[in-house]
């Protein structure tokens, strides 16, 4: 930028730019001299002002990016690690079902070995028809049996 003098002609000022009317503004003699290398160091550093300031924005908004990143990457972080340990722990459960489900399978063929084999069936069904419950008789006819008995035995021990 370059400095503003009151006492100067303003005219001139933006000579490179083309005026209203599309024409050039009139070209005035470049200066000489210390004054001619102070406008360059003036428009040399309002340059490097103008840089370094967007440096600086651009500086600004990276670390912004960088801090919503870091932000983000901590969250999903947090969610990985719970969903990690809910995982384990489903795991862990899983794992304890098939323990328990294992050993009720080995308690199970110990009690099938206790079990009558098929051989020992047969052998007590023939036993049981060669028997023939059936015609074995109760409790409350053999009551009655015996007490026909006596009656009868009474009776033979009278004549």
């Amino acid at each position: 930028m370059a400095e503003f003098n009151p006492n100067a002609n303003n005219s001139g000022m933006y000579s490179n730019e083309p005026s209203l009317y599309g024409q050039q503004a009139p070209s005035q003699d470049k200066p000489t001299g210390p004054e001619a290398e102070y406008s360059q160091i003036a428009t040399m550093i309002s340059d490097l002002d103008r840089r370094l300031r967007i440096l600086e924005e651009r500086y600004s908004n990276i670390r912004k990016k960088i801090q919503l990143t870091d932000q983000n990457l901590l969250e999903s972080e947090k969610s990985f690690s719970k969903e990690l340990k809910e995982m384990n722990d489903e795991s862990m459960e899983l794992k304890r079902s098939t323990n328990d489900f294992g050993d009720k399978i080995v308690m199970f063929e110990s009690e099938l070995g206790n079990v009558a084999q098929k051989m020992d069936l047969k052998v007590i069904e023939k036993y049981f028809n060669m028997w023939d419950p059936s015609s074995f008789v109760t409790r409350s006819e053999l009551k009655d049996y015996l007490k026909g008995k006596k009656i009868s035995s009474g009776d033979k021990d009278e004549q």
